[in-house]
């Protein structure tokens, strides 16, 4: 089975979306790992959330959207989203995943062509690199902004 986004949706976008169209509750997936700070809603409350297209074979999307337990860096938000996505197609048996992000630093990191520098990402590159080692077959791959 083969997911991907139909199209790239800056980072900012998606938590702009989520400030407008609150969920009720939180994430409660990785909320564990440790978090930064992403933006202010117009009441002056810290919003962190993650936005996450499924596409399975014959097209079939299935959009998710999450807030985010802590208010978290863009980075961080990012391999939420990656993660959150892992966890959710894992859970419906998919074996094979292709994974397309726009924030090439994670995608580097998690092919281990670059180094994870900042601590903070540490313990979420850790669990990506578990997390793809449970499938059968796991590629990632960067699209750019659009």
């Amino acid at each position: 089975m083969q997911f991907m986004p139909q199209k790239v949706i800056k980072g900012q976008a998606v938590v702009d979306f989520l400030a407008d169209h609150s969920v009720p509750g939180t994430s409660k997936l990785y909320d564990n790992l440790p978090d930064g700070a992403s933006r202010m809603n117009p009441l002056g409350n810290i919003i962190a959330g993650v936005g996450v297209v499924l596409i399975a074979p014959h097209n079939y999307v299935i959009p998710h959207a999450f807030s985010l337990s802590e208010p978290c860096s863009n980075n961080v938000s990012e391999y939420n989203a990656l993660l959150i996505g892992m966890q959710l197609v894992k859970e419906i048996g998919v074996k094979y995943l292709e994974a397309y992000r726009d924030s090439k630093l994670i995608v580097n990191q998690v092919r281990d062509e670059y180094e994870v520098r900042h601590e903070d990402l540490v313990p979420y590159h850790n669990a990506t690199i578990i997390m793809a080692e449970k499938f059968e077959n796991f590629y990632i791959d960067h699209v750019p902004h659009w």
